[in-house]
């Protein structure tokens, strides 16, 4: 195959800049020192650093280079934890009755906070009301102001229950 032209790479591959203008176009991040402020300032623009640093600017503790570690996602999610407070679950009980997720037999409610994925109880805010509730964990304020009510705590891993 025959070319009617001669490709531009071919042609200006003795150039420096290869047509791109001024040396170092076209080349990613390698002419603008990297991205964000920290990578520019240590490298291409250190006076400029420097001289913003001596009128406080962003700040006088700032320094340079990364710290600390990023914990794994995985480690994230096996630590995370749902919780409730007590003035949440009491301000709520008559809506999570008639979405059938709690229970009502006289003055005494009954809730699995379980099944709507909840891990711990949270000793927040007042309760009124008699409680039965079933959790796999509660602070002991919570505790406090559940029975004080008139209620209790079932757990459902008795071993360890704080």
């Amino acid at each position: 195959m025959t070319r009617k032209y001669k490709k531009k790479t071919k042609k200006k591959r003795g150039k420096r800049t290869m047509g791109y203008g001024r040396v170092g176009q076209h080349r990613k991040t390698g002419q603008r020192a990297g991205r964000g402020k920290t990578t520019q300032l240590k490298k291409s623009k250190k006076s400029y650093y420097l001289k913003q640093k001596e009128l406080g600017f962003p700040d006088p503790d700032w320094k340079l280079g990364k710290k600390g570690f990023k914990r794994p996602q995985d480690m994230v999610r096996l630590s995370h934890v749902n919780t409730l407070n007590i003035k949440d679950l009491d301000l709520n009980l008559n809506k999570y009755i008639q979405q059938k997720k709690a229970s009502k037999s006289g003055e005494i409610y009954t809730i699995n906070l379980d099944e709507m994925n909840v891990q711990k109880l949270l000793g927040r805010g007042e309760i009124n009301k008699k409680v039965n509730i079933t959790v796999e964990k509660a602070s002991k304020q919570a505790i406090e102001k559940v029975e004080k009510a008139g209620g209790e705590i079932n757990f459902l891993y008795p071993e360890d229950q704080n």
